[in-house]
């Protein structure tokens, strides 16, 4: 008795010469008859011929190889061929979620003879070359390029399914792509069903850039369009928007904002935008700045240029403290650090004599406060990103209390403010609502913010009005040289750097040596596995022999209680003949 295993089914099949009729073959669904090979013990059945079939092949219509596979009812699919239901077995590339009938994919496929007749993956049908035509109703559109099929470009198409694509754009579109509106490649699949784009949410067919395995499509249009690396185009597509953006070279009428910078997009400006969501973006903003940068305030890795959902106030920028209002800043994922986009400009250009690093400039912070004073430090404050220390200026070593400034006659002294004759009563001070000015650029001011002082003229000066003049004395190294009393030297510099990494130095080893234990077990855990798997390969081992021996006498049971009924039902009819 024949037997033999099948890459279908994970038993032995057995032979049976002629098979019942009152059963089904598990690939094509039809009637047993003639020859067939069985398990009785899960009553799989196939006809002899099913049998023989190729376990994988090659189609020209997906790139990805085909594996014939047996599908339990009811469930049932689309081929991808003649559009047609099927059931019981297809040729399958799970990947891409693609079925084509065993029948469709057997199929001879056809063999270019010449220019005029060719048959391209883009296309289940041959297409023919296309004349050119003169009347304007008869002239159709390439479905890549979206152009007219006319002129000198030779053009092929099936008139049957209204599908025409030009020579140069078959022979150039890619098989697969890389997009940054998925995280998985895209393969292109010619699909006889309606799908909605998920670049611009319009309805396509035909031709899509697939995920099957997370039901993603992209279609042609929105797949092939320049990315923002192309700086010469007049569409490019964005990773943070789902639709085209368009070149406009001004906006006029209503106010549009970039959303990228938050700046108005006005006047003689390039900007993309997609009037439909009325999205735009200043040309420099979309297009120019670096996908990813290497920034000092996060040495460890590189942050990338990032789409935020608008209002999410959920992500601060680590160098300001400020929510991220804007649709671009740059980001590290790994550690959760987040820049804004203007932050990302800055760098670290000041000495603070008793800390390692230099400080970095920034004119407005939100929840940052001195570690000098502990008040609240939200306007030009110099801060160390990278360790979260943060001075007022006027808390600086090298920034004298008393200044000169071309905007008042009289010497300005830091004072603290608010101060008695701006308060109506004492109760005002903690007024969160009473405003209080600059006497310099005459606009609102922090209360609680010390300001630069005239007490003859009660002259109120803010630190941004007179930034130029406290800049002066951290930038004019001269004038640093002299004051040895606040600026530490060379060598109690490298002191102090050593003392820290002396400290971060003990702490590893004591981490380390905190770990031993834990890797020691992990170890002896991982030794405890291979043992075990050893040991169950040695059972699957014995095991194997024993199945196979048990399989081969239920198929012989089956096979002798099927002749003897065979026999019996044989005899009956024998004795119930007259």
């Amino acid at each position: 008795m024949d037997i033999i295993k099948h890459f279908l089914h994970r038993h032995p099949l057995s032979f049976i010469d002629k098979g019942n009729e009152e059963l089904f073959c598990s690939r094509c669904l039809k009637h047993l008859s003639g020859s067939t090979y069985g398990c009785s013990r899960c009553k799989f059945f196939i006809h002899d011929h099913c049998a023989e079939l190729p376990p994988k092949i090659e189609h020209f219509l997906h790139p990805c190889p085909l594996v014939l596979k047996v599908l339990p009812l009811p469930v049932v699919y689309n081929c991808n061929l003649c559009i047609e239901p099927g059931a019981g077995s297809s040729y399958r590339c799970e990947e891409c979620k693609f079925d084509m009938h065993v029948e469709c994919a057997l199929k001879p496929t056809f063999k270019s003879e010449g220019e005029e007749l060719i048959q391209h993956f883009t296309h289940w049908h041959p297409l023919q070359l296309v004349l050119e035509k003169n009347k304007e109703e008869d002239q159709v559109c390439c479905l890549i390029c979206q152009k007219l099929c006319s002129g000198s470009a030779t053009a092929y198409g099936c008139k049957q399914c209204e599908f025409f694509l030009h020579n140069s754009c078959m022979t150039s579109i890619p098989r697969k792509i890389n997009h940054f509106f998925h995280p998985c490649p895209l393969i292109l699949l010619t699909s006889p069903f309606i799908y909605t784009c998920g670049g611009c949410d319009e309805r396509g067919s035909f031709l899509t850039f697939s995920c099957g395995r997370c039901c993603f499509q992209l279609d042609v249009k929105c797949a092939l369009l320049p990315t923002v690396k192309s700086e010469d185009a007049k569409q490019i597509q964005h990773f943070s928007h789902q639709h085209p953006l368009a070149l406009r070279e001004s906006i006029n009428g209503s106010e549009v904002r970039c959303r990228a910078c938050e700046e108005i997009c006005s006047g003689p400006t390039y900007t993309f935008g997609c009037s439909r969501c009325s999205f735009f973006f200043h040309r420099s903003c979309a297009v120019e700045l670096p996908q990813q940068i290497h920034h000092p305030f996060h040495s460890q890795h590189p942050l990338t240029l990032s789409s935020f959902p608008l209002k999410n106030f959920q992500y601060y920028c680590a160098a300001c403290g400020l929510d991220v209002r804007s649709l671009l800043a740059y980001r590290c994922d790994k550690c959760e650090f987040t820049l804004h986009k203007n932050c990302a400009k800055l760098t670290p250009s000041f000495k603070y004599g008793p800390h390692p690093h230099l400080l970095t400039l920034i004119d407005k912070t939100d929840g940052i406060y001195c570690d000098i004073c502990r008040k609240k430090a939200n306007n030009f404050c110099l801060r160390c990103v990278a360790c979260r220390f943060s001075i007022h200026l006027y808390c600086h070593l090298s920034v004298p209390k008393t200044i000169n400034h071309k905007c008042h006659i009289h010497p300005l002294t830091l004072t603290e403010s608010p101060f008695e004759f701006e308060l109506n009563s004492p109760k005002d001070a903690y007024n969160m609502d009473d405003e209080f000015y600059c006497d310099v650029c005459e606009e609102k001011r922090d209360k609680y913010n010390q300001v630069y002082y005239c007490v003859t003229c009660k002259f109120i000066a803010e630190t941004r009005c007179v930034i130029s003049v406290l800049l002066s004395f951290l930038t004019n190294s001269d004038e640093q040289s002299t004051m040895s009393s606040r600026i530490i030297s060379t060598d109690e510099e490298n002191s102090e750097i050593d003392s820290v990494l002396a400290k971060l130095d003990e702490e590893i080893a004591k981490l380390r040596e905190k770990a031993k234990p834990f890797k020691l077990e992990i170890e002896s855990l991982k030794r405890l596995i291979q043992k075990l798997q050893a040991r169950l390969q040695e059972l699957e081992a014995k095991l194997e022999p024993i199945t196979w021996g048990l399989d081969k006498l239920e198929e012989d049971r089956f096979l002798y209680m099927y002749e003897l009924k065979h026999k019996m039902k044989g005899k009956h009819s024998i004795e119930a003949s007259p």
